[in-house]
């Protein structure tokens, strides 16, 4: 099933991170994974998992925090060595990209949940559905 992370294009500067915490606290919106990466140039892209997608990319753009939503496959695996190589390898053999990825270790330290950005994500679904590798729903993603 696909899901949608928000992606926020943020400068690099003290404080810049923490207005756009703000902005979410403040209509209610619960960040559930997080990523940030700058470059050189003093910019940098924020993507955020958040329970309301739509929801949080409109008030960041009304805010002045520019923001788009971006499709992503949520992948659960068992925790364990070659579990991640195993999926990548079904992508690989399609001749897909990883664009942009993030995981986790759940708690119970035995499932492992990957987030990949990916150039088609429908296609991807149906590749991963093929292959017998399992994806978490959207309502899964988002925590509701």
């Amino acid at each position: 099933m696909i899901a949608h992370q928000v992606s926020i294009f943020l400068e690099n500067k003290p404080g810049r991170l923490e207005k756009v915490t703000a902005v979410l606290k403040n209509i209610g919106i619960n960040i559930r994974a997080m990523t940030l990466s700058t470059s050189s140039a003093g910019w940098g892209i924020l993507n955020l998992l958040v329970d309301h997608p739509e929801t949080a990319c409109d008030k960041l753009s009304e805010e002045g925090h520019p923001a788009v939503l971006r499709e992503i496959v949520a992948v659960s695996m068992q925790d364990r060595a070659g579990a991640l190589h195993d999926m990548l390898s079904v992508l690989a053999q399609a001749g897909l990209n990883v664009q942009n990825a993030y995981g986790t270790v759940l708690g119970d330290h035995q499932t492992a949940i990957l987030i990949i950005d990916v150039e088609n994500s429908q296609h991807v679904q149906r590749i991963f559905d093929s292959a017998g590798v399992q994806t978490l729903t959207a309502k899964q993603v988002y925590g509701l």
